[in-house]
Order: C-alpha cells, then sequence, then structure tokens
C-alpha cells in the first residue's frame, strides 16, 4: 500500500487531508503526512488528526513512507512543486488549475512522461457519481441526439484576488463540456466576462463553446446572490434532457420532453414528466483520491491524467484571451489561435 503526502492544508488542502486520513483508516493507505509552511495550521490539523506534519515539503522526497503527494497549496506554486517531486520519480496529484498558463502545463506533461511518473490532477467532477450515469447513458444514446449543454456555477461571495472566475470556476465546464462529449476540445470557444472590483480579474464570465452541432453555454460568477450557492449541469438531447445538480450527487433527473420534427420544421411538443434516479452515494472527492492511489499502485494512466489537466488549462487561458480581447478562439493540437470576431 501507498504512502501519501499532502503539501498544503488551506481551505480544500485540509479536505484532502481528511479524506486520506479515512482511507488509512480503511486500510487503502498505509500513512498520510502534511504539510504546510504555516506550521500552526499544519499542527492544529496533524493533531486533531493524529497525521505528522512538516513545513518543507521537500523533506517528503526523502522520507522512505511517502510514495506520492497530493498538492493542494495556491495555484501559482502548483508547477514549481509538482515539478519537484516528479524529478525525484514521486507521483503527483495536483489541484486543479494544473499551472497558470499553457507553457508550465505543457513541461509538467513533458517531466512526467521522463520521469515515469504518474501525473493527476484533480478534475472532481469526472469521479461525481451523478455525472458518471450520465456520461453512461449519454454514450449509450438515451438522450438521443446531444444538442446543447449548459451549465451554471454561481455563488456570492468576495471575489479572489489571485485569479478570476475563469480559472477558478469556469475550468471545470472547460473540462467538462469535452468529457461528455468525447471530445479532447471544443473546435473553438468565445468568452465575455465582466471585472466589477479589480480591474483585470473577471468575477462574472459567460463561454460559449463550439463543437459543430452541439453548443455549450458556462455562466460563472461569484456576484450572485439572488440564488445561493448554485451549482448545475443541462444536457439536452433530441429525446430528452438531463439535469445534474454537482451538490447533490444522490440524484439525476431526467425530463421527457422533446420537440417534435416533421420535415425539418418542428411542429409539437412531447412532454412525458420527469424522472428521478437514485444514485449511490459516493463522495467525489474520496473516489478521485481512491483512484490515484489506484494509479499508484497498478501505473494505469489516471482518467484526468496530465494531458486532460493541460487541455483544460489551454481552455482556460484561452478564455481569459478572448474575453479581454473580444475575439473568438480555435484550438488546433494543443494550441489555440485567436481570431478576430
Amino acid at each position: 500500500m501507498a504512502g501519501i503526502g499532502v503539501v498544503g492544508t488551506g481551505h480544500w488542502g485540509k479536505n484532502h487531508v481528511r479524506a486520506y486520513k479515512e482511507l488509512e483508516s480503511d486500510g487503502v493507505i498505509d500513512v498520510v503526512k502534511i504539510c504546510d509552511l504555516d506550521e500552526a495550521r499544519a499542527k492544529d490539523l496533524g493533531d486533531s488528526l493524529g497525521v505528522p506534519h512538516l513545513t518543507d515539503y521537500r523533506d517528503m522526497i526523502s522520507d522512505p513512507d511517502v510514495d506520492a503527494v497530493s498538492i493542494a497549496t495556491p495555484s501559482g506554486t502548483h508547477y514549481r512543486i509538482a515539478r519537484v517531486f516528479m524529478e525525484a520519480g514521486m507521483d503527483v496529484l495536483v489541484e486543479k488549475p494544473m499551472t497558470m498558463n499553457v507553457q508550465e502545463a505543457k513541461d509538467l506533461v513533458r517531466v512526467s512522461e521522463e520521469n515515469g511518473s504518474v501525473l493527476m490532477v484533480g478534475h472532481i467532477f469526472r469521479y461525481h457519481p451523478a455525472v458518471i450515469e450520465l456520461k453512461r447513458r449519454i454514450d449509450a444514446g438515451e438522450l438521443g441526439t446531444v444538442q446543447n449543454i449548459i451549465s451554471n456555477r454561481l455563488d456570492f461571495g468576495l471575489p479572489r484576488r489571485d485569479m478570476g472566475v475563469i480559472y477558478a470556476l469556469g475550468i471545470h465546464e472547460l473540462d467538462m463540456f469535452p468529457y461528455l462529449l468525447n471530445r479532447d476540445y471544443p473546435n473553438g470557444l468565445v468568452a465575455t466576462s465582466s471585472a466589477a472590483f479589480r480591474s483585470g480579474v473577471e468575477d462574472t464570465c459567460m463561454i460559449a463553446m463550439d463543437f459543430d452541432d452541439v453548443k455549450g453555454y458556462a455562466f460563472e460568477s461569484w456576484l450572485v446572490s439572488a440564488y445561493g450557492k448554485k451549482r448545475d449541469l443541462v444536457v439536452i438531447g433530441s429525446e430528452k434532457s438531463a439535469l445534474v445538480d454537482y451538490l447533490n450527487p444522490k440524484e439525476l433527473h431526467f425530463f421527457n420532453a422533446k420537440i417534435v420534427v416533421e420535415n425539418g420544421e418542428p411542429v409539437s411538443v412531447e412532454d412525458g414528466g420527469e424522472q428521478i434516479v437514485s444514485i449511490s452515494y459516493a463522495e467525489p472527492l474520496k473516489e478521485e483520491l481512491k483512484h490515484f492511489i489506484s494509479c499508484v499502485e497498478g501505473r494505469h494512466v489516471p482518467n484526468s491524467d496530465g494531458t486532460i489537466g493541460m487541455r483544460a488549462v489551454v481552455m482556460a487561458e484561452a478564455a481569459l484571451k478572448s474575453s479581454k480581447k473580444n475575439r473568438f478562439v480555435r484550438f488546433e493540437d494543443d494550441n489555440y489561435i485567436e481570431e478576430c470576431v
């Protein structure tokens, strides 16, 4: 069994620590150790969970008990820390966004390949049980021909200082929409955004993605007080539509409604009502970490490997450029090309 180190014990890192500690108790891993520059924070968390703590992540490299690490530090540090571990031959799970620019993301993929390291990125919604079931049904043709995908990721709170909503929120949809459609990238995208409080740091954004006959629309904002926290995904098909409420992993909603078309023209509506499918509960984060451990032990390629993480960064950087320059961006060979609107 593997020993895991967690680097970063802040807002999300502490959830990694808690989940790994539960996996240790379940006998899935041998040990979990934690590291944070804030010694008081690391000590408090370590003492509360009975987990050893460090303040220098490099000490984990020489620790015989640590086989792999989860990196949940501020996003701007992901590249530097992940590269150090992989150059030492260790396996790495790095939180999303993998890096804050495309070149660093591509370099991490190269380093992982050269050193034989497992590189996984924390695109957690690939491990959400309702999303997994939805994708199975899309692939089976149950929704008919997919026509549109719509997602809302809305909240009300103080905007972040280190990044805007594209990298903080929109990167989920930039990963999820191609994933559901079995595509590496959309053909292209266009984004529009606003920054109400900090110039250059968008707090609201709409991203429109083009997948030939399928269009995807992602709305991201920290400024919407009307709904409370809203995290949903709607897939519209020619035969039925589906709704995932990301905050409720126990249900998947289907709407047996469609537009009847005759001779290429919509002529009527058929509405067979709503069906709620119960989903066996599994915490997405713990499922993600279990998958990482399985890949470390079995030397498998993760479902959200470094290439997947890199592609999400390519799309996020493209969306940011699009929103600032009012340009359509198309994708070609893991690169994006700006075009005048």
